[in-house]
């Protein structure tokens, strides 16, 4: 019977089937050929013995959050507590473009903005970059609407720190869902985890994963990675040097296209922040 993981946990894993749900372990031999199964897995489960026979060939894997066959992330990110970081909304982006997976990126907490224009800022930035930007107050529900029409017939990964309000977004899209939400520590300057695993959770033909928040996202990446893979940078190709950085080489297709505003400034400036705390290729090893 073919059904999808939704869950996990200690070794058990939860999966729909059309028959209903059902819970059940993998079988040590398909460990031992798949290695690790990953919530959104697509399986043979056998009903009589409880355990997971096959896995399908996965559209796509992500190993943080650990999570198969998604089709695209939505960034969740708070305007305040914690603070909205253009840094790590890039980083995610990088990460989404070297697992070839689709973005969108959703504001919590707009509510708590004195000065609109930095919300204007924020969405002509990434919207310039192709990526569609959605700002959301979970508290009164202004901007939810548009917000669900992006989960419609998908699944979906949400990605963010803790504290962000990914658990409180998903209590005010669908009330049956019950996510526990954690709080925001002053002293800390994070959120407090809350979601520990990875949950598919359904939605109008689809499906929303949980995941669990993390305060910050190192890429393990050289410069010559992220010089392809950050967002906005697709005529990586069109510069003159086969290996351009878009650093200080001339005919550079990427410098060229901030110099005409079809990339913002903000979002070179990061990559230049990025870049230059990575080490080229031929670096990466030496002493």
């Amino acid at each position: 019977m073919r059904g999808q993981i939704i869950s996990s946990s200690c070794g058990v894993f939860k999966i729909l089937t059309d028959k209903g749900e059902f819970e059940g372990k993998a079988r040590g031999a398909l460990k031992n050929k798949f290695g690790r199964l990953f919530v959104g897995d697509f399986v043979e489960f056998n009903e009589i013995d409880n355990v997971i026979e096959n896995v399908e060939e996965r559209k796509s894997l992500l190993k943080r959050p650990p999570i198969s066959n998604i089709d695209q992330i939505v960034i969740i990110l708070s305007y305040v507590k914690p603070e909205f970081s253009y840094e790590l909304v890039f980083k995610y982006l990088t990460y989404a473009n070297m697992n070839n997976v689709r973005t969108s990126l959703v504001v919590t907490k707009v509510d708590l903005c004195e000065n609109k224009t930095n919300l204007d800022e924020i969405k002509e930035t990434f919207e310039t970059l192709g990526i569609n930007t959605y700002f959301v107050c979970n508290k009164t529900g202004d901007g939810l609407k548009e917000v669900k029409e992006i989960f419609k017939d998908k699944i979906s990964c949400l990605m963010g720190q803790s504290g962000v309000g990914k658990s409180s977004l998903l209590n005010a899209i669908n009330g049956t869902y019950k996510r526990n939400v954690g709080e925001y520590s002053k002293a800390l300057g994070r959120g407090k985890h809350e979601t520990k695993e990875v949950v598919l959770l359904p939605f109008e033909g689809g499906y929303i994963a949980d995941t669990p928040g993390f305060s910050s996202l190192e890429l393990d990446l050289y410069k010559e990675d992220l010089a392809h893979y950050f967002p906005g940078f697709e005529d990586y190709n069109k510069c003159f040097f086969s290996n351009c950085l878009h650093v200080s080489e001339k005919k550079c297709a990427i410098k060229d296209k901030v110099d005409l505003g079809l990339i913002p400034k903000k979002a070179y400036e990061t990559y230049l922040s990025l870049s230059n705390n990575l080490l080229p290729r031929n670096q990466r090893f030496s002493k």
